[in-house]
């Protein structure tokens, strides 16, 4: 009986030593894995852009007249040795209103600067510099939102003009002491700016180079606005003002 008694309390014992086994709570091991800063950091925008200038087309030939052509004159104005007529044009119902020029004894059409239904008065002749020459410039409009100017070079030997379907102004933006062509159109201006290069006429769009919708000139402050940001041009570049 003693031996049975000693045997009990050994398995008594060793089942509380189990007991007390599986009651110790394990302490996991973890590695903390710190967050990651998706915040990022904000990009810059260029302060310069490189302006991609591209040879254009716009010198044509003037063809000779006769003044049986200029029906119906309904304007007339005459700028140093030059004259230039406004007239509706023959066997069109009178729609279109074409330009001429009189350089010596030459009578030279210059092209369409309007309509019938357009004020006289918006037909304006000016001697301007640009592209280190100097121009007789006929303004007009083409069509309801159509401006349009032409540039004519009177040699009299060979005299050509340079057409542009929209409102130009002429001014040294980059500082150099030759005239631009500034041109813009649209009730979002689409701007592009022409010089010489080389002899030949070249030209950059700004909105493409800035990528935005609109883009103005400003001629008393020689900048362009983009709505955000103002630019200038230097050489071949716009650069951003800063005040």
């Amino acid at each position: 009986m003693k031996s049975l008694g000693i045997a009990f309390i050994i398995i008594a014992c060793l089942l509380a030593g189990c007991s007390q086994a599986t009651d110790v709570p394990t302490q996991d091991s973890a590695i903390q894995v710190p967050d990651s800063d998706d915040s990022g950091i904000e990009e810059q925008q260029p302060e310069a852009y490189s302006l991609h200038f591209k040879e254009v087309e716009l010198e044509e030939p003037l063809k000779s007249i006769s003044t049986t052509d200029l029906t119906n004159v309904i304007n007339k104005q005459k700028i140093d040795e030059y004259t230039i007529y406004f007239y509706e044009e023959k066997g069109l119902d009178e729609e279109n209103v074409r330009a001429a020029i009189q350089i010596d004894t030459k009578l030279l059409e210059i092209g369409q600067v309007g309509y019938a239904a357009l004020d006289p008065e918006q037909y304006t002749v000016s001697q301007v510099q640009a592209l280190d020459q100097t121009y007789i410039k006929v303004s007009g409009a083409c069509g309801a939102n159509c401006p349009i100017s032409y540039y004519i070079h009177p040699d009299i030997s060979s005299p050509i003009s340079l057409r542009i379907e929209a409102h130009t102004v002429e001014a040294d933006i980059d500082q150099n002491g030759i005239n631009y062509i500034v041109a813009s159109v649209g009730t979002a201006a689409d701007t592009s700016i022409y010089k010489l290069r080389d002899g030949h006429i070249v030209a950059a769009n700004l909105n493409e180079t800035l990528a935005a919708q609109a883009v103005i000139y400003d001629k008393e402050s020689n900048m362009f606005g983009d709505g955000t940001r103002n630019w200038r041009v230097k050489e071949e570049e716009l650069v951003l003002f800063k005040e």
